[in-house]
């Protein structure tokens, strides 16, 4: 399947908004027992919790974008995990490349990208967009060169297998439980990409809308089955913001709607339609 400009997840996995659904994102995949465990013991996770941010999504989107290197990015992702593994705290081997597991990390990027087409975006998914925007998440993910084993095969069996994760396979791992607490108490500073003058603007604008967007974020099962606190002012403060983005979005210079990596994909498209 071409994954280029006329698809849906061009439209969508590398605009900014991703950044109001990947934070929940995220905790999807620090609930997971491998994932969660892999964090913890191989990167700079408590010291320095937007280093694996940084890191991470530029090569991911990268894998939608970069064209004809898309699968070598693709691999370099891949070969990026194989040191990941070991035992968790409960006496259990991981490893970051096992089947479902690294599936499992994709799938919460494809719930991301979703997300915004949803709750961010004019152009409501249909059942044949949303079949289409699955199948496309599909390809994406087979430029890994992984197993497709855990892959379901359509959106409905995406749904299903979702919601068994959410119910029955997420833990609260430690990982997990210092993200949310961040999240629910830290007064964050120090972004990536902010100048230090703007610590005041981050601490008191910047950390309720991260606490918003990545409690709120989370599916509904998963902050109940946790205890994750939420409540009825936290739903009608995020419904706000989700209007105002949408709304005030369409007057985003398309310039500045998507991040390098997938603006370096949009230029070359552009060039090679113009030479065609």
């Amino acid at each position: 399947m071409d994954l280029g400009p006329g698809s849906l997840l061009w439209r969508w996995s590398g605009d900014h908004r991703l950044g109001a659904t990947g934070l929940a994102a995220g905790l999807l995949q620090l609930m997971h027992p491998g994932l969660g465990a892999g964090v913890v013991e191989h990167s700079a996770f408590f010291t320095d919790p937007w280093d694996r941010i940084i890191r991470s999504i530029p090569e991911i989107v990268g894998v939608v974008y970069d064209g004809p290197d898309a699968e070598a990015t693709g691999h370099r992702v891949r070969d990026y995990h194989r040191g990941i593994k070991g035992v968790d705290d409960q006496g259990r081997p991981y490893s970051a490349l096992k089947p479902e597991t690294f599936w499992w990390a994709h799938a919460t990027f494809q719930f991301s990208v979703e997300q915004v087409a949803d709750r961010f975006d004019h152009r409501q998914l249909g059942s044949a967009d949303r079949e289409r925007l699955y199948r496309e998440g599909v390809e994406w993910y087979r430029r890994y060169g992984v197993s497709m084993a855990p892959v379901p095969a359509d959106r409905a069996a995406f749904a299903a297998v979702w919601d068994h994760y959410c119910s029955d396979v997420l833990e609260m791992t430690v990982a997990a439980e210092r993200a949310i607490d961040m999240a629910l108490h830290d007064k964050i500073t120090g972004l990536p990409g902010f100048p230090w003058w703007t610590t005041p603007f981050q601490r008191e604008v910047i950390t309720p809308l991260l606490r918003l967007t990545s409690i709120g974020g989370l599916p509904a099962t998963v902050r109940t089955r946790f205890g994750i606190p939420w409540s009825a002012v936290d739903a009608a403060e995020l419904k706000a913001f989700e209007v105002w983005l949408r709304e005030s979005w369409r007057f985003m210079p398309r310039s500045l709607r998507f991040g390098p990596r997938a603006a370096d994909g949009w230029k070359r498209a552009t060039r090679s339609r113009q030479a065609a």
